[in-house]
């Protein structure tokens, strides 16, 4: 594939003459700003949404609204360290865009390795190959254009490559009305009813997995009138046993953590259920997952749902590894509305 980017979103931020103000705090914030220093880049501030601005400081700098920094500079660069969905804060985000410079530096959700120049270089062969093993040309488009907007950051990059969930459920995935539902990361039961959603509400089985024990709860209560359903509050991982688990009550949960949970593999986790459906959004865990599970994915051949937005090297490292359990499967690439580029998926289907 081309690479369209000849200067990283880092070295615009290394280059540029107008003060940056950081709109967002949280993990991803605290990443980005070890960046900028590791970098010897100046941060001039930080802003956020206004309900979130408050009297509050945030390493060292005090939260103050966008137009606090609009009357004291004349003009200046908006990086974007948060990620969201919601249609309203997005749409905020494209209106300062309007007003402003606006670049999205992306650090991965989960590990320490950053999508720069340097990881790209390491890794083009990768890329170029999880590139070819698109089904697509739209795919290849989205593909490039993820790539493209992990290293620059521009979020007119990310408007292109983005589409609705509607259009690959009903051009991709195509859901009957006997699938064999699994869940991997079923959090509080939303993937459930987008799953109950499109299958019209006529399904085989249902089988969630979910380890944080707050946010099971909630997914046992919201999905107890469900036939047919079974959940397991246990992270889905390479291991039958236990595991290290970060116990955050939420989406920020991830395993790693001095917390021991139970963790089960792909196989056992379908022991009782013949897949032919899966969705994995494992914080991290897909490649271990579906490595471990790859006899289910030989003899089944279900259709995929795979977040490759946590790890930096996800986006070739997971489409690679599929094939080569699978080469019949024909592998798709879709971006979700979302800033920065999260709820980018493979869907894959034979």
């Amino acid at each position: 594939m081309k690479f369209q980017v000849d200067i990283s979103v880092w070295e615009k931020l290394k280059n540029s003459d107008e003060p940056i103000i950081m709109y967002g705090t949280g993990n991803g914030a605290d990443k980005v700003m070890d960046k900028l220093t590791e970098l010897g880049i100046t941060l001039s501030g930080i802003t956020a949404s206004t309900t979130f601005v408050r009297n509050r400081t945030f390493r060292g700098f005090q939260v103050m609204p966008l137009s606090y920094f609009e009357e004291k500079f004349e003009n200046f660069t908006v990086i974007v360290t948060f990620g969201t969905s919601i249609p309203d804060v997005m749409e905020n985000i494209f209106a300062i865009s309007e007003k402003h410079r606006v670049l999205v530096p992306c650090v991965p959700v989960i590990g320490t390795e950053i999508f720069d120049k340097d990881f790209l270089l390491k890794n083009e062969d990768k890329i170029d190959l999880a590139y070819s093993l698109m089904a697509d040309d739209f795919s290849k488009k989205i593909y490039s254009g993820y790539v493209n907007f992990l290293l620059g950051g521009e979020l007119s990059v990310l408007k292109e490559i983005t589409t609705p969930e509607s259009e690959a459920f009903l051009n991709i995935l195509k859901l009957s009305q006997n699938e064999t539902y699994i869940d991997i990361g079923a959090y509080r039961g939303d993937t459930v009813d987008t799953f109950l959603h499109y299958c019209g509400e006529k399904y085989e089985k249902i089988v969630c997995a979910e380890p944080d024990n707050k946010t099971f709860l909630k997914l046992t209560e919201h999905c107890k009138n469900l036939k047919d359903f079974c959940a397991v509050n246990a992270a889905v991982t390479d291991i039958d046993g236990e595991i290290g688990f970060f116990d955050a009550h939420g989406r920020q949960s991830s395993i790693g953590g001095s917390k021991m949970i139970p963790s089960v593999s792909l196989n056992t986790l379908c022991e009782n259920a013949q897949p032919t459906y899966i969705k994995i959004d494992s914080e991290g865990c897909e490649n271990e997952i579906l490595s471990k599970g790859r006899d289910i994915l030989k003899s089944y051949s279900p259709k995929l749902n795979v977040a490759v937005y946590h790890k930096s090297a996800d986006i070739f490292t997971l489409p690679i590894l599929i094939n080569n359990i699978n080469p019949d499967y024909k592998i798709h690439l879709r971006h979700h509305p979302y800033i920065p580029a999260w709820d980018t998926l493979l869907y894959c289907t034979l």
